[in-house]
This record gives C-alpha cells, sequence and structure tokens, in this order.
C-alpha cells in the first residue's frame, strides 16, 4: 500500500511538472514577460497604428535599442516592455470602447497570448471581427426658433450628422457644439447643451440611431457699451485705433466669432503684445438686453532696435547672416508701424573655396555667395476699408551670383486684403531699377561677349503683380493635413508705355508672367506617424508688344526662372538645373515645371532621449523631386524633365524642423555621356559620388 502510494505521489508530480512545463508563461507574475510581437488582424475600420496609439500594453523595442538604453539609459534607446494582465485587460475594454464610439456595437474582440518559456517574451494576437456599422436614422434640434433665416441656412446647410451617415460618437458631440457655437454667433452668448434633455437613441433591430439635441438658449442679447483699458496707458495709443479693430458694434447680436475676429485683428495690427476681449455678464439698466464689452490691450515697445541671425532657404540655398533692424510701432499715429533694417547674408557656404577666398581671387570667386540690402518700410492699415492694409518699401541691394553681381534699386507700393479666413489678395506695384556685372570668370562659361553685353544693359521696369493665396494647412511649420494654393500674375512695361512722355533713357521690358503653386499635406496614419507631403509649381512669362520683336531687350535676369537646390530638384545644386546649353544655364529660363513628393516618417517615435536631443524629433524623409527650367515654349520637351530621388532627415525646433537631405539623379537629360538613367551609370562612382547634400531651415516645402 505504501508503494501504491508512493507512486501515485510520483504520478501527480510528474503531472504538476508537465502542468508548469506547458503553463509556465502563464503562472509567471507581472512584470516577467517581455511583449515581443502584438499581431492584430480582422481590423478595417481602425488601423493597427490607430490600435497601438490607445494601448498602455506596448512592444518591447529591437535587441539594439534595449541594449543602448542599458548602457546609457533614458538618454538613448528604449526600455524593454513587460507584460501586466490587468494593465492589458484595461486596453481591450478600451478597444471595445472605441468600437462602440465608432458605431460598432456587435464587434467582437478576441485575443489569445503565445509564449516563448527560454526567453520569457509573449506574443499578443488579437482577432477583430468588427460586424455592421450604427447609422443615423434622424436629428432633432429643439429649445430654439428658427425664426433667422440665416442662423437657419447655417445650421442645416454645414450638419456634420445627417440622416444615412455612419455612427460616431465623435461626430455626435462635433456637431452638438458646432451648433452651440451658431447659437452663440447669433446672440445667445450663454447658450448650453442640457444634457438631461439631449440623447442618442440605438434601435438594436435596426441597428440606427435617433439623435436629440436640446438647447437652454436663455434670451438673446445685443452688444451694448464697449469699453477699452491700455495697460500701460500711453497717449499715442487712441481709442479710434483700437475700436476700429472691432468687427461689431454697439446694437449688433452678440456674436463669438466676432468677439475672436476682433481679438486676431487688434493682435495682428503690430503694435500690441496682447490683445483680449471679456463680455460682461451685467446687463444695463438702460438696455436690458444688451450686454457690455471689455478690450483689454498692451501695447508693445515704441521703439526698438534689434539684432537679427539670418537663416534662410532664399534662392533654394541654405543662407546665414546678420543684420540689424530698427522699428516704430505707431509711426506718425494711426497704427502705423516704420521699420528699417541692414543685412548681409551668404549663402551656400559648405561649397566655399576657401583656398581661392583667403588667395587672389578674395570674395570675387565663383564659388562664393554674398548678398547685402538696405531697406526701410512704412506699414498703414486701413486703406480705404477696414480689411485692406497697405505698405511702401524702398530697398538698395546688391547679389553675387556665380558668374555676375545684380544691383537693384526697387521702390514697391503694395495692399494686402483678407478676402476670407483662409483667402488673401496681394497687390503689388514696383519700381525696379536692375543692373548686372559680369565677373572675370564669366568669359570660361562659354557665353559670347556680345551675350554678356546684351545681359548687361541696365533696366527700369514698372512691374503690377496680383496674387491670390488660399492656405488651409494646419500647421506654419510643419504641416500634416491642408493645402496651400497660389496664383499670381505680372506685367510689365503698361505704364511706361502710357507715360511715355516721361520715360527715362533706360531701357525696359514688356513682359508677362504668370505662376500657380500648389502643397497638399495627408496624415495617412491619423497619428502624425506618416505624412504625404506633394507639391506642384508652374510658370510661364514671355515678352510681348515692341519689346518681342526686339532680339536685343531681355526679361531682367532676376525675374527669371532657375531650377535646383534645397527646394527644388535636390540632385542638382541650386541654379544648376535647365533644359538647355550648359553655357546658357545661369541666365535661367521662361518656363518652369516642378514637382516635389515626400513620405516623413516618425521611425524615432518612443525611443527617448540622446542626451538633449529628443529622438521623438528625429524624422526621415523620402522624396522623389522633378522638372526643369526651359529658354520658350517652342524648346518644351518632356524628355528634358530631370528625375531626383533621395532622403533625409528633420529635427524638429522651436523655430521648425532642421533639415539635412541627400538627392541622387535618376534620370539626368543633360548626361554628357547619354547615359541618362541610374541603372546605365555605376552605382558609387557616378550616381552616389554625383549626389547633392542640401542643408536648410523648415521643410523644404
Amino acid at each position: 500500500m505504501k508503494l501504491l502510494n508512493n507512486k501515485y505521489l510520483i504520478s501527480l508530480l510528474l503531472c504538476l511538472i508537465v502542468l508548469l512545463s506547458v503553463n509556465g508563461q502563464e503562472i509567471l507574475s507581472d512584470g516577467q514577460l517581455e511583449v515581443k510581437r502584438i499581431i492584430i488582424s480582422g481590423n478595417r475600420f481602425l488601423d493597427k497604428s490607430a490600435i497601438l496609439e490607445t494601448f498602455a500594453t506596448k512592444e518591447s523595442p529591437g535587441a539594439v535599442s534595449k541594449f543602448l538604453y542599458n548602457v546609457f539609459g533614458d538618454k538613448f534607446g528604449s526600455k524593454a516592455e513587460f507584460f501586466s494582465q490587468e494593465i492589458f485587460e484595461s486596453d481591450i475594454e478600451r478597444l471595445k470602447l472605441s468600437y462602440a464610439d465608432n458605431g460598432f456595437f456587435d464587434a467582437n474582440i478576441q485575443y489569445s497570448i503565445s509564449g516563448d518559456k527560454r526567453k520569457n517574451s509573449i506574443d499578443i494576437s488579437i482577432t477583430i471581427e468588427e460586424n455592421r456599422q450604427a447609422y443615423i436614422d434622424s436629428v432633432e434640434y429643439r429649445g430654439f426658433t428658427f425664426d433667422n433665416p440665416k442662423m437657419q441656412e447655417e445650421i442645416f446647410t454645414k450638419r456634420v450628422i445627417k440622416k444615412g451617415i455612419p455612427y460616431q460618437k465623435s461626430k455626435v458631440n462635433e456637431e452638438a457644439n458646432r451648433v452651440l457655437g451658431i447659437l452663440m454667433n447669433y446672440g445667445y452668448p450663454f447658450a448650453t447643451l442640457s444634457f438631461e434633455n439631449s440623447s442618442a437613441t440605438r434601435t438594436a433591430s435596426s441597428n440606427t440611431f435617433l439623435i436629440i439635441y436640446a438647447y437652454e438658449t436663455k434670451e438673446q442679447c445685443k452688444f451694448g457699451e464697449i469699453n477699452l483699458e491700455v495697460v500701460p496707458p500711453r497717449e499715442d495709443i487712441t481709442d479710434k485705433i483700437v475700436l476700429r479693430q472691432l468687427e461689431y458694434k454697439e446694437g449688433d447680436l452678440i456674436s463669438r466669432k466676432k468677439i475672436i475676429a476682433s481679438e486676431r485683428n487688434l493682435n495682428r495690427l503690430g503694435i500690441f503684445e496682447s490683445a483680449r476681449i471679456e463680455i460682461v455678464d451685467n446687463k444695463t439698466v438702460e438696455k436690458k438686453d444688451s450686454l457690455v464689452t471689455n478690450v483689454f490691450v498692451k501695447p508693445g515697445n515704441k521703439h526698438e532696435l534689434t539684432p537679427e541671425l539670418i537663416i534662410s532657404d532664399e534662392d533654394n540655398a541654405f543662407n546665414l547672416g546678420l543684420g540689424t533692424s530698427y522699428t516704430n510701432r505707431n509711426f506718425l499715429g494711426d497704427a502705423r508701424i516704420f521699420s528699417t533694417r541692414l543685412r548681409f547674408s551668404t549663402q551656400s557656404i559648405h561649397t566655399w573655396n576657401f583656398e581661392r577666398l583667403f588667395g587672389k581671387t578674395g570674395f570675387k570667386d565663383q564659388s562664393i555667395l554674398v548678398k547685402a540690402e538696405f531697406q526701410f518700410q512704412v506699414a498703414q492699415p486701413h486703406i480705404f476699408m477696414q480689411s485692406l492694409n497697405g505698405f511702401w518699401t524702398f530697398s538698395l541691394g546688391t547679389d553675387k551670383k556665380n558668374f555676375y553681381i545684380i544691383s537693384i534699386v526697387r521702390n514697391k507700393i503694395g495692399l494686402v486684403n483678407q478676402f476670407a479666413t483662409y483667402t488673401t489678395g496681394f497687390f503689388e506695384w514696383i519700381l525696379e531699377r536692375s543692373n548686372v556685372n559680369w565677373l572675370e570668370d564669366t568669359v570660361k562659361s562659354g557665353l559670347s561677349e556680345a551675350r554678356l553685353k546684351q545681359e548687361e544693359k541696365p533696366q527700369f521696369n514698372s512691374i503690377i503683380s496680383v496674387t491670390l493665396q488660399r492656405d488651409k494647412t494646419n500647421d506654419i511649420f510643419s504641416p500634416t493635413e491642408g493645402f496651400f494654393h497660389a496664383i499670381s500674375a505680372e506685367e510689365s512695361g503698361l505704364l511706361q508705355r502710357v507715360l511715355k512722355n516721361i520715360q527715362t533713357s533706360l531701357p525696359y521690358t514688356q513682359f508677362y508672367k504668370f505662376t500657380i503653386l500648389g502643397k497638399w499635406y495627408k496624415d495617412l496614419s491619423r497619428t502624425k506617424f506618416n505624412i504625404l507631403a506633394i507639391k506642384l509649381k508652374a510658370g510661364y512669362q514671355d515678352k510681348y508688344g515692341e519689346s518681342k520683336r526686339d532680339p536685343n531687350v531681355n526679361i531682367p535676369l532676376n525675374r527669371r526662372f532657375f531650377a535646383g537646390g534645397s527646394g527644388s530638384v535636390r540632385a542638382w545644386k541650386t541654379r544648376e538645373l535647365a533644359a538647355m546649353p550648359v553655357n546658357e544655364i545661369v541666365l535661367g529660363g521662361n518656363i518652369i515645371l516642378e514637382g516635389n513628393t515626400e513620405l516623413r516618417i516618425n521611425h524615432m517615435r518612443g525611443f527617448g532621449k540622446l542626451w538633449f536631443l529628443d529622438l521623438q524629433n528625429l524624422w526621415a524623409v523620402y522624396f522623389i523631386d522633378y522638372g526643369s527650367v526651359w529658354r520658350s515654349l517652342q524648346e518644351f520637351k518632356p524628355s528634358d524633365i530631370a528625375i531626383a530621388g533621395g532622403f533625409g532627415i528633420r529635427y524638429d525646433t522651436f523655430i521648425g524642423p532642421v533639415r539635412l537631405d541627400y538627392g541622387f539623379r535618376i534620370y539626368d537629360p543633360g548626361d554628357v555621356n547619354s547615359r541618362k538613367w541610374f541603372y546605365e551609370k555605376k552605382f558609387f562612382k557616378d550616381i552616389l559620388n554625383n549626389g547633392v547634400l542640401n542643408f536648410g531651415i523648415g521643410h523644404a516645402f
């Protein structure tokens, strides 16, 4: 019997060992199982990145990242991620709730966990059966009347939800806030949504929703007395300056939209550090339906002298320089701003030939590009109407390019009008005297002496320019959604033809110019992880009238099109790409076509820090560029369009991303050996060795 008992105990022990070996991963306590992979299948509505973004349970980083973290701590790399049953179950509940919030009330979510007992790691598999999505059947608005036709039209023509669209809780809430905002813009500043009387009722059999929005509007109010407070007080800041920036007047229906627009007008004026408007919830005795508004403004310094560090991508190249500026805010009153500045900058310093710089050639060396400019400007708000602003600018400048120095005296009068929230128009009248002096090395470029003299003739042109642009991007420095469209037209010579009797002896050119530009941005991941950016640019110009018939008169050199560089086709240096003889590329062209496509990916998300660098601010960019410049429409050929590819990195800073790109030639229509495509060339000797490194501030577009 004792032997049997021993055998029985031994059998129990063997069974227990087997069970432990099979389920060893299950009985390990939280924090001991490293999450190797999270596999998601069956999901169509929510992609994997969007799901994992909401999870507290994370996939462990790669071995290299973990090693660096163990060596350097949180300065570099990322720590391993371990499994917690409690946290993971909360993640699953959140996922179920997310599907329900998007109308998938019958979604079935299952998961399984498989482990590697030797490495103490697990794979998590999540299977999602989304099933059908609920739809909106009807929407009702209660608590107010539609006695204002404009308000009624705004509510019903711009609805976020309506019958027949899928149910999404975020859209239902968005619609509630949208209508609430409309009520606040039509005289109901204290309107609220009654949660007790509002409802979203689902009919299970049809899987549809009845949405009821119930509002408490209280009584309709108008703008009453306007109180102005300037802190600290300044004698030159008059009531007129502030009050004409307001989008409302006493007796208008209270409107939150007008208050916000008025604050924006005040802050954009340029003479205030800050401005805000408050509604006082206290009806005046005389006017029971009127509310007082208090306007608070804080003036900026009237006089300001500022040193400048110049960093820009002007001319599709990296520009670095120094300057100083003086600003007088409220110059001679009426919110006028006077400014003057002196600037010196250099271009593409990484291409300088320092041996020649400190040798005989000095700053005349062809590799050294510098620019100097003196300018003063007077900006005047409110010309003829509130939304129309004007400016007058006078400048003297000299700009040294590869083969020549161009000197420009420019007088510019401009008007700017904000037609709508995202749409702006610009009008400019420019009187410009330009003069070109060719450098000694120019003869080496192959240009004939006759052509050099022709280009050297000074010109005095009267140029009228009109531009219309619409900007609906969501960020100034790093847009991830939206678009930017612009179209501009220029004309030169018309005024001088009309005023022939007072025309100076300097020659001028009659020409016209059209340019269109489009930029589009799309977040492919919904989490700002993978951004698609596209740019298209086209331009055409030509002479007309007497200038068309005169071969000795040319469009000014500074008004022509150039291609290549950090914001253009990045496998060519700035101003070095054109479909024309090599010796004439320096002269630019009259037709331009450019396109860029970028994929901006945040590969380093979750990698922590490397000393003072936040690796989450580091982006990788992969791009395709194409384009060229032609002398005339007759010479345009699609086969002359150059194609470049490349990659780069961006690091986000408070002034925008710092950019480094490497571009190589995929298709080079001007290859001297007729090996135009990259696969016809040697990879290291021809492709990589002839690539171009571009540095800049801000995105390429």
